[in-house]
């Protein structure tokens, strides 16, 4: 079995638990998702990856969850303003603040800067 299809089954298992609000399974789920490299074959899984994030997160107690208990991969930086986006949307207006002050010391990139502050003034 293929590190991506452990990564496709642990998804949907996540999906099920979020959805049945079996919040002690999707923890553990996640604890799988961000264990240690020697459990999958030294292939590194240190978070989950935004575009699996948007399609499990249905309320703000399953960001919450999310946010609490792992770390949000990013394969574009189109996805963090959205990232942004949807914290702001559950009322994570602190949590978004703090990721962006963390993010702005460690990049240099105006169109990631100015969708922030357009997302905080709407």
């Amino acid at each position: 079995m293929s590190l991506q299809n452990i990564h496709f089954d642990l998804k949907s298992l996540l999906e099920e638990a979020i959805s049945k609000k079996d919040y002690k399974m999707a923890l553990k789920i996640i604890e799988k998702l961000i264990a240690s490299p020697n459990s999958f074959h030294n292939e590194e899984i240190d978070g989950i990856y935004f575009k699996d994030i948007k399609q499990i997160v249905k309320s703000k107690e399953d960001l919450e969850n999310i946010l609490l208990s792992t770390k949000v991969l990013f394969e574009e930086k189109q996805e963090l303003i959205e990232f942004f986006d949807m914290l702001l949307k559950y009322g994570f207006k602190e949590n978004a603040i703090s990721y962006f002050e963390d993010l702005i010391s460690q990049i240099d990139d105006v169109e990631i800067i100015n969708g922030f502050n357009n997302l905080l003034t709407k």
